[in-house]
Order: structure tokens, then C-alpha cells, then sequence
């Protein structure tokens, strides 16, 4: 799991946040009585843009829970406080003890569906329908080990990886299993892109 820097260097989506309306006013000064009184033009309002991505841990509890994932095991980082990404805003989940046996990362920034595809552990992407994105696999672990499912979403991207703990078995498919993960969870992600 984690940056899209390993294919060299990513374009950055920094997007500026507005914090103001903008709002044009035709005519200053009063009206005499022999002049008519200036109309104000349309009022223009600003979209507000994000300017930081989404938050994946703001997934609520009951779809945490409804993916299968233990609610009580949320973190920012396997290891640490450190940050897991300075590009990427994290979270992690696993499946429930006893028998866990993988991890779950959902990534969010202000990326392209392009930048993960040009990052050289990922490949083999291809398009579900069905859920509006798209499966991929890590390059880098081995085969049944590991899946990822990503999302064009409003303002970047998100996508998750699941995968296998090292001393586990896969119980079931991960690839079957991240498609049930972000079919539960794609109502709480952010609205996509088109």
C-alpha cells in the first residue's frame, strides 16, 4: 500500500480553497429624482473547492461494520503516528479477530486515476461496471494476495488495497472480497467525477 511516487514524480492537485463570495454590484452613489436607479447585476457565487482530500476514516461505523472490517481496529497508520503518506489521506482497517487475515487501506488525494496507473506497482487494471471504477493489482506481492479497487471521485481520487497478512491464507479471493468491501462502502465515499 501507499504513494504514487514509486514511477517518479506525481502531479500534485493542490487545489486552493475559497473562502469568499464574490459578488458584482452594478451603479454606486444614490439616485436623483429624474434618474433611474441602477439594477444590481447577477450575484456570482463561488463553488467552494477542497482543499485537502477527502478524509476515508470519516466512513461511518455501520458500513465499516456492514464490509466486514472490525470498526475497532481503524487507524491512520500500520506503525506509529507518523503519517503512512504525505500525498494521500489514509485509512486502515482489518477484518475481525480471531482468524484475521489482511489489511485494508483506503487512499484519498488529489490525484488522477492516470498517476496510479503510471505507478509501476500497480498494473492489470480493469473496468467494473457495475461499481463505476476500477480493479487493479500490486505488482510487487504476490499472485491471490493482494487486490485494489479505485474511484474518480470529485476533486481526485480514492482507492482501496486490501492485502494478505504474511503469516495468513487468503480466506477467501481478495479481489472478491474488495469488490464486496467498496460495493458496501461506495455510498459514504465522495460523489464521482462525471
Amino acid at each position: 500500500m501507499g504513494s504514487t511516487k514509486g514511477s517518479g514524480v506525481v502531479t500534485r492537485w493542490w487545489v486552493a480553497g475559497l473562502v469568499g463570495v464574490m459578488v458584482s454590484v452594478a451603479g454606486c452613489g444614490g439616485a436623483t429624482e429624474s434618474a433611474p436607479v441602477a439594477e444590481p447585476t447577477t450575484s456570482v457565487v463561488a463553488t467552494p473547492v477542497a482543499d485537502e482530500p477527502w478524509d476515508p476514516c470519516t466512513i461511518p461505523d455501520s458500513a465499516v461494520e456492514a464490509a466486514g472490517l472490525d470498526v475497532d481496529s481503524k487507524s491512520t497508520n500500520l506503525f506509529g503516528d507518523a503519517p503512512l503518506s504525505t500525498d494521500w489521506m489514509t485509512c486502515i482497517w482489518t477484518d475481525p479477530d480471531p482468524g484475521a487475515w489482511y489489511f485494508l487501506g483506503v487512499f484519498s488525494g488529489f490525484h488522477s486515476l492516470d498517476d496510479l496507473r503510471s505507478n509501476d506497482r500497480f498494473g492489470q487494471f480493469s473496468k467494473d461496471d457495475d461499481l463505476g471504477g476500477y480493479q487493479f493489482l500490486r505488482a510487487d506481492r504476490p499472485a491471490g494476495r493482494s487486490c485494489g479497487m479505485a474511484f474518480e471521485v470529485e476533486y481526485g481520487l480514492v482507492y482501496f488495497v486490501l492485502d494478505t497478512r504474511a503469516a495468513s491464507e487468503p480466506a477467501r479471493d481478495p479481489c472478491v472480497e474488495i469488490e464486496n468491501i467498496a460495493r458496501t462502502t461506495r455510498a459514504s465515499l465522495p460523489p464521482t467525477s462525471n
